[in-house]
């Protein structure tokens, strides 16, 4: 083991313990004053949310662009916060009592014995959302990227399975096969679709602006005839929901290149609606999706009026 990984780990773990001396309502508070802290003296990649938030938005003003990015990041530190207290009685409670729509198509989908080729989007609540499958007891693998460091990535993992052990981890480079296994074995197999692979995706369009959206939905819809919903998870009037729909599709005659982009197309656009109703609670907003280069995220500009009062 790395001296690195053990002295980053050393540091997580030390961050928890002094996060977890402190009552639920201080932690929020204390979140959201760090959150108006980086939004004032630090507003980490706030050229890449500007225009992430402008292809969303287009219609929008400087001035109200910049209101809902303050939003945005006291919302952003306040869940990174209770991301470390998973296990605290309040938090688990908030999970069981989760409000859950189409939960029944998921059941008859699985009923037939395929899987489900379950896709989604990074919001700010995902290890909310990755807890409830294990409290569900659905058998569900979820497609991710492990972190570099294996203690931590390992910590977050046992976060999860503090709910049950229904959720099993695949890494994204266990490839195709293990996926189709999962779906073999009759799970819902979870995939995010809101990423940009500029070398191995398929164009699609997202809020009209091209992004290079991952082919492995429609592979594995492809390859194994496994049907594709869609999964939300998002706070509303302090409750958690997460919601589950069908995505329609056709018959494809075979797996060709036609065939990714319209069955990467149907799914992702589904997710649009959601987006512009809770564009706080989005986390890839902070992700380089329509383009890496940074000379296409230009310095946004701030009064001291609309930093510190809008």
């Amino acid at each position: 083991m790395k001296l690195k990984h053990q002295l980053e780990y050393l540091l997580l773990r030390s961050v928890i313990f002094s996060i977890n001396l402190l009552p639920v309502p201080a932690i929020l508070f204390l979140c959201s004053t760090l959150g108006y802290l980086a939004w004032v003296v630090f507003p980490f990649r706030i050229r890449v949310a500007y225009q992430n938030l402008s292809a969303v938005f287009p219609e929008l003003s400087h001035s109200e662009k910049l209101s809902l990015l303050r939003r945005v990041y006291l919302q952003f530190t306040r869940t990174f916060g209770l991301v470390f207290i998973l296990h605290r009685k309040s938090l688990r409670k908030v999970i069981e009592n989760a409000r859950i729509t189409g939960l029944d198509k998921v059941q008859r989908a699985l009923a037939d014995g395929r899987g489900v080729v379950l896709t989604t989007i990074h919001a700010s609540w995902f290890e909310a959302y990755f807890a409830w499958f294990n409290l569900s007891g659905l058998p569900t693998s979820l497609i991710y990227q492990k972190q570099s460091n294996p203690l931590s990535d390992r910590f977050f993992v046992r976060q999860r399975e503090r709910y049950g052990k229904s959720l099993e981890h695949l890494s994204s480079y266990d490839g195709m096969k293990a996926f189709e296994k999962a779906l073999e074995r009759n799970r819902l197999l979870i995939v995010s679709l809101d990423q940009s692979y500029t070398s191995r995706g398929t164009k699609v369009m997202f809020f009209n602006r091209p992004l290079a959206c991952a082919k492995g939905a429609a592979m594995l819809h492809l390859r194994k005839l496994a049907p594709v919903f869609t999964s939300v998870y998002y706070m509303k009037d302090g409750e958690l929901h997460i919601d589950f729909d069908v995505v329609d599709l056709p018959h494809y005659e075979g797996i060709d290149d036609s065939s990714i982009n319209d069955i990467s197309t149907r799914s992702i656009r589904l997710y649009e609606p959601w987006i512009r109703q809770y564009p706080e609670q989005w986390f890839s907003l902070f992700h380089r999706l329509w383009s890496k280069k940074r000379d296409d995220y230009p310095p946004v500009k701030r009064s001291i009026h609309q930093i510190f009062f809008k």
